[in-house]
């Protein structure tokens, strides 16, 4: 079963490799998303993938999708350390709104429905990895005879 779709048909199921413009990519998102919100003039869309907030916008240049990730807002700073620090990154970028970190990623202005699957999936996992690491408290009880 496809990690993302889920059973979800392809928009083209005739040819996987066809090039889809910006709209059509983020037509082929909606199908992807629970509960899939579409604006006004349906140039943006919100909904949630694999338990996550997504937002998605069209421009002639690209699809722009954001999706949340789990970092608080204090650590800021480390954050967009480890996003910088990670090459696989170059197209993506960190925002915050309404106390909520966002993991907001460029895509290119064509692309096939294969190309987009695999871009979606690898910033869904870079969201996953952006998660602060998780740190054992110190012991409470005498350190003697314990190894470090």
């Amino acid at each position: 079963m496809h990690p993302i779709r889920s059973g979800t048909p392809p928009l083209y199921p005739d040819d996987m490799n066809r090039k889809l413009n910006p709209r059509q990519a983020l037509q082929q998102l909606a199908m992807y998303l629970s509960h899939a919100d579409w604006s006004q003039g349906q140039q943006s869309l919100t909904g949630t993938l694999q338990g996550r907030r997504l937002k998605g916008r069209y421009f002639a240049s690209g699809m722009c999708v954001a999706i949340t990730i789990a970092w608080p807002l204090a650590q800021a700073s480390q954050a967009c350390l480890l996003l910088a620090a990670s090459p696989e990154t170059l197209d993506d970028a960190l925002y915050v709104e309404q106390e909520q970190f966002w993991l907001l990623r460029r895509y290119p202005p064509l692309l096939t429905e294969a190309e987009l699957d695999l871009l979606l999936q690898q910033q869904l996992a870079m969201a996953g990895l952006l998660m602060p690491a998780v740190r054992e408290p110190h012991p409470t009880g005498p350190f003697i005879g314990r190894y470090a």
